[in-house]
């Protein structure tokens, strides 16, 4: 897991496939069904969405055999995230909403922002700005109310990045700026590079602020450099 977490990936395959081959053996089918998602997550940030697809469907099918509900959830996610990747935004939704339905039945709170947020994606890639705002909106108050103060950055970025394409840029800066106060209080490096990235395109699209625009141009690609 360590290994996936600093983009190790062969490191990762290698760990997840022993442990799988072990879960097998001792037919330990829940932890099965998770390892599976595991690898289909290592594939997919790969950019390798057949392999993760197939990974993510032999997951979800053991989930559903067993009744792990939050994980048949996680991995309806995994699979509408692939979708949503391609482009098949109406297969992603679908997926999605039935990841939705399964979280809020069995009360999994930051699962739901997280489902939230990423419907209301589609919305704003298919122009429907007033839905994402709203599915947003919901996904930032769910996050707000359990405490994750990474969730709750990122939908605030999102919230900008609407407003931002709306040509509001002043809502949009004011999102954007929470957002940035709760990466550099949480650390989240990539979250507050790609903050300033949208703050520094708004300012430098304006042509009012130039040096602003450079300065949070700049310090966004130095951070990137660093990751």
């Amino acid at each position: 897991i360590t290994a996936h977490a600093k983009g190790d990936y062969g490191i990762a395959l290698r760990y997840f496939e022993k442990s799988l081959a072990i879960q097998q053996k001792i037919g330990d089918r829940k932890g099965e069904g998770a390892n599976l998602n595991n690898l289909g997550r290592i594939y997919q940030e790969r950019g390798d969405y057949d392999t993760a697809l197939r990974y993510f469907e032999k997951s979800m099918a053991i989930q559903q055999e067993i009744g792990d509900r939050q994980g048949e959830g996680v991995s309806l996610n995994n699979i509408g995230r692939i979708f949503d990747t391609k482009g098949d935004y109406g297969i992603a939704l679908r997926y999605y909403e039935k990841s939705l339905a399964i979280l809020q039945e069995i009360g999994d709170r930051k699962g739901e922002g997280t489902i939230l947020n990423n419907i209301s994606q589609i919305h704003q890639e298919r122009g429907d700005y007033d839905t994402a705002l709203r599915y947003l909106e919901k996904s930032l108050a769910i996050r707000q109310e359990i405490g994750d103060r990474q969730g709750e950055g990122v939908s605030l970025s999102n919230l900008g990045r609407i407003y931002q394409e709306r040509g509001d840029n002043d809502t949009a800066l004011r999102y954007f700026e929470k957002s940035t106060a709760i990466a550099q209080e949480i650390g989240d490096m990539y979250g507050l590079a790609a903050t300033l990235l949208n703050m520094g395109t708004i300012y430098f699209d304006q042509k009012e602020d130039m040096e602003n625009a450079l300065h949070l141009l700049i310090q966004s690609y130095q951070i990137l450099k660093q990751l």
